[in-house]
């Protein structure tokens, strides 16, 4: 029976991916067995709960469904996120490996980036004869960095140097960081003589941060990295660093998990060293030695550029696809349509798998988007053979709808359609490697999941304005008629009863001393006290009746009526239904109204706005007697 492992690793270490894949490919190849990548982008300059919505890609398998997995440890920017996977593995009872960092219960493919690291550093003081370093670490946190740290430390000392605390800087792998601090560096009384960095991008980063301020690598400054990343030997000037071989650590990672499937491990943990490879930052290699690498670089740039601007055109055209879209159905449509027409993965297997509960909320702004994936997926498309159709429904625990095993080896990447930590679906590739390198999954994923968020504000907007319309006529405080309201409805019943010869009463009601309220207690306390009368004012309301918000602390009620007596039977069931409200509020205010009403005349053609005057007049009078009886005690 046809195997499949699991590989969870870090997006950003793409370089480092692609080598790796090819090292476990040509063991499990041979084999004939599936691979499942799962890849999340997260990254220590973002946000927590995006970072979280990223590795969210993690839990979406059923661990125990695979005959191994590997965990590219040391790429997941955190301890917790790792030990998480671990955990998961070891609880499902399959064996498992961990490239970097030891795990628990998994067996250890190390790294050394001490050796090549110590080397380099040694290198610097005997060959350059370097006096005052500076180090530019990655997170605070993380052990390859300081691992790194200390091995520079420790040539330092060896050779009689200090590495001092002044001069070493966290920069969380961020390249404006690396940047800055280059350019701070430079500008110090006693600057440092070289800058020591914790990968080749901080290196990267650190040299332009000089440039910009006048000065030559390495002529002014020596600068060092690690890793030995493509752009390290294209870059001007090329920069010494500490080669990682991910190739030969992908190979033994997935030869020790076959030795593990097959109850024939021998090792628990082995170490893999790494190399000091010398280039032009440290003065060592000359820029003609380069030469046919940059020439190699600048014809492969051209073509990324081109191939790049093709990107940029689709993605406008996913984007139009997904903002056109005015309800679910029409999203499900056009992403069809989108990629029936648009092979962005041109020979590849493609599905886009959206989440059973995200579904609920792009068809209803009421249900949540969930931070947990569900039991059912809804794939929206599926490109396989160059037919794209839409599959629907399907078991998430399938990973793929349709999934069966090829008779050939394949490699399938997952990545978390999300926004922040709500989660979307995820998408899923075939053989996906070039993307992976040239960083183009990586920026997909961006725009895809800036796109379905935008999608799902604005159809929340849309849903919000189709509710707005509805109540237009509604006051938001009270849930009474407004203004506008009054002559939608209002007019409507006072003229519908006058063509039945009824009358209507007309009831106008004010707060008391709303001034005092507002100006004493504030006016979350003045809105309390309207949304008080009000309610007294509807639960006395006779069927059929309106109430409307005349405006500020005035109101209406109007409805057919055959005498007097039941309007002030009403009026009088107003004030103790507010009596009895306010009694149990326990306010710090007192909290009154005063009432006042006319009869209309069904054969007068006075309007709803004259009879709601007198009305007003009838009140005014009422509240200034209670007013002076009041001032009188």
């Amino acid at each position: 029976m046809k195997k499949k492992i699991a590989v969870f690793a870090n997006g950003w270490n793409n370089l480092a991916i692609v080598q790796a894949l090819k090292g476990i490919r040509s063991v499990t190849d041979e084999l004939n067995i599936d691979i499942f990548l799962f890849l999340s982008f997260a990254t220590f300059g973002r946000t927590k709960l995006r970072n979280k919505g990223e590795d969210a890609i993690f839990d979406l398998p059923d661990y125990s469904d695979f005959d191994g997995a590997i965990v590219f440890s040391n790429m997941l920017n955190s301890l917790e996120t790792p030990n998480h996977i671990a955990q998961k593995i070891v609880e499902s009872k399959i064996p498992g490996i961990s490239v970097g960092i030891p795990l628990d219960g998994l067996s250890l493919v190390g790294i050394d980036n001490y050796k090549g690291m110590y080397e380099m550093v040694n290198h610097l003081v005997k060959e350059h004869h370097i006096k005052n370093p500076a180090f530019f670490a990655g997170a605070q946190t993380h052990p390859d960095s300081n691992e790194r740290l200390e091995a520079t430390r420790q040539a330092l000392e060896e050779n009689g140097l200090e590495l001092k605390e002044e001069n070493i800087c966290y920069t969380n792998w961020e390249y404006l960081t690396n940047m800055k601090y280059a350019m701070e560096y430079s500008q110090r009384e006693n600057p440092p003589d070289a800058i020591i960095c914790a990968n080749d991008y901080n290196a990267i980063a650190a040299c332009i941060g000089l440039s910009k301020m006048g000065y030559s690598v390495p002529k002014d400054f020596i600068v060092t990295g690690f890793d030995k990343i493509p752009f390290a030997e294209t870059f001007y000037p090329s920069i010494t660093t500490v080669y990682q071989d991910y190739e030969k650590i992908g190979y033994i990672a997935a030869w020790q998990l076959m030795e593990k499937i097959n109850n024939n491990a021998n090792f628990e943990r082995v170490i893999v060293s790494s190399e000091f490879i010398k280039n032009e930052s440290c003065g060592c290699k000359s820029q003609n030695d380069a030469e046919d690498i940059r020439h190699d670089y600048c014809i492969s740039a051209y073509i990324k550029e081109m191939e790049s601007l093709i990107l940029q055109g689709n993605d406008t055209k996913m984007t139009t696809s997904i903002f056109s879209s005015t309800s679910y159905e029409n999203l499900k449509d056009n992403l069809l349509k989108y990629y029936k027409t648009h092979k962005s993965f041109s020979g590849n297997e493609f599905y886009f798998c959206l989440d059973s509960t995200a579904k609920k909320a792009f068809k209803s702004s009421s249900f949540p988007v969930p931070t947990e994936y569900s039991e059912t997926m809804c794939c929206l498309a599926a490109i396989k053979d160059d037919k794209t159709w839409y599959p629907g429904n399907f078991k998430r625990k399938e990973l793929i709808p349709d999934y069966k095993k090829s008779s050939s080896p394949v490699v399938y990447s997952f990545a978390s359609m999300h926004y922040d930590d709500s989660l979307f679906g995820y998408v899923v590739i075939s053989e996906s490697i070039e993307q992976i390198k040239d960083t183009m999954l990586n920026h997909y994923m961006g725009h895809v999941n800036y796109n379905l968020e935008q999608y799902r504000k604005n159809s929340k907007l849309e849903e919000m304005n189709r509710a707005l319309i509805n109540i237009s006529n509604t006051d938001q405080l009270t849930g009474l008629n407004n203004r506008f309201g009054m002559e939608q409805n209002g007019v409507k019943l006072l003229t519908d009863a006058h063509k039945q010869n009824k009358a209507c009463a007309v009831v106008f009601i004010d707060i008391n001393r709303m001034k005092h309220i507002n100006d004493n207690f504030g006016h979350l306390q003045g809105d309390l006290a309207i949304r008080t009368v009000s309610s007294a004012m509807l639960s006395a309301m006779p069927d059929n009746w309106l109430g409307i918000r005349y405006g500020g602390d005035e109101f209406i009620a109007l409805g057919t009526c055959n005498d007097s007596k039941s309007v002030e039977e009403y009026i009088v069931k107003i004030k103790d239904n507010l009596e009895k409200q306010v009694s149990s509020m326990h306010l710090a205010y007192p909290l009154t109204a005063s009432c006042g009403y006319i009869m209309t005349d069904p054969a007068s053609e006075t309007t709803l706005e004259d009879y709601i005057n007198k009305a007003d007049s009838i009140m005014y009078e009422i509240k200034q007697e209670m007013h002076r009886q009041e001032d009188a005690q």
